[in-house]
């Protein structure tokens, strides 16, 4: 009786020890693959900056104009982040800002955001590089974003994640450089 009692707790030992190897191994392998946090792709659509007139380059210390940001989250969990503000830079100098809104990506998801880029032209006046950039046909600027913010993964929340991003984009100024071209 005593050897039928000895045998049934080492089993049951046994039994538990490999469901824990197998429960680990499993989790482990899900952390390190489905659950693991991936940066969102984020893509700017300079839409507004497109249609900009040379007069508005030359009259004004600012111009604003509306920008569509694509976001996609490849996480298998909703991505929260806090109001933002992201920054233009030509040639390294700034010269423009993207005021960015709180919100929420859910997971696995795409969506697009409506923001307002406030460039300051007369920086980019004061700026020779930047004058011959527009007369060749073509201004190119870099967008950078900071977005802190939770990443919630089946109701678990994570602090402190961050999305750093950098994008090149350029504005086409072929409409500059006809209304230039006709002026001579």
């Amino acid at each position: 009786m005593l050897k039928d009692k000895n045998y049934a707790i080492k089993l049951c030992c046994i039994s538990a020890t490999v469901i824990a190897v197998i429960t680990t191994v499993v989790l482990v392998t899900l952390a390190f693959t489905v659950f693991k946090r991936h940066d969102p792709d984020l893509v700017l659509y300079p839409t507004g900056l497109a249609k900009l007139q040379l007069d508005d380059f030359i009259t004004q210390d600012t111009i604003t104009s509306e920008m569509v940001m694509s976001i996609r989250n490849m996480n298998h969990g909703s991505f929260k982040f806090e109001n933002t503000t992201s920054h233009i830079t030509y040639d390294g100098e700034l010269v423009g800002w993207v005021p960015i809104l709180a919100d929420t990506i859910p997971e696995d998801a795409s969506m697009n955001i409506t923001a307002y880029a406030t460039l300051r032209a007369k920086k980019l006046r004061e700026n020779p590089k930047a004058i011959n950039d527009i007369v060749s046909g073509s201004l190119n600027l870099t967008a950078t974003a900071t977005m802190r913010g939770k990443m919630s993964i089946m109701g678990i929340k994570k602090k402190g994640s961050v999305q750093w991003r950098i994008q090149r984009f350029s504005i086409e100024v072929s409409s500059f450089k006809n209304k230039l071209n006709k002026n001579n």
